[in-house]
């Protein structure tokens, strides 16, 4: 009888970074989309002198499209599947 840890031992060590890979950039991206719209809105408060609104307005965008694009990616969405595709019929 073999043990479970051994098959474990023998799989291609590539294939857990193969399978973790849609996740491993989740929390940098999350952060960069952030980041870009409060200084996207920052910077049009500095042109249009209505600081602190579009700012905060930024950071609230890019906190929901990271949000967003976070859950598609747990979710599996964000994958073309065309599996379902019944265009062709």
């Amino acid at each position: 009888m073999k043990n479970k840890r051994s098959n474990e031992q023998n799989t291609d060590p590539w294939e857990v970074y193969r399978k973790a890979d849609p996740y491993l950039g989740l929390g940098i991206t999350f952060t960069v989309t952030i980041l870009a719209f409060l200084f996207l809105g920052r910077w049009l408060d500095t042109k249009l002198g209505t600081e602190p609104w579009l700012m905060l307005l930024g950071a609230a965008t890019g906190l929901t499209l990271g949000f967003v694009h976070m859950i598609y990616t747990l979710l599996g969405e964000t994958d073309n599947n065309t599996d379902n595709d019944h265009s062709g019929e």
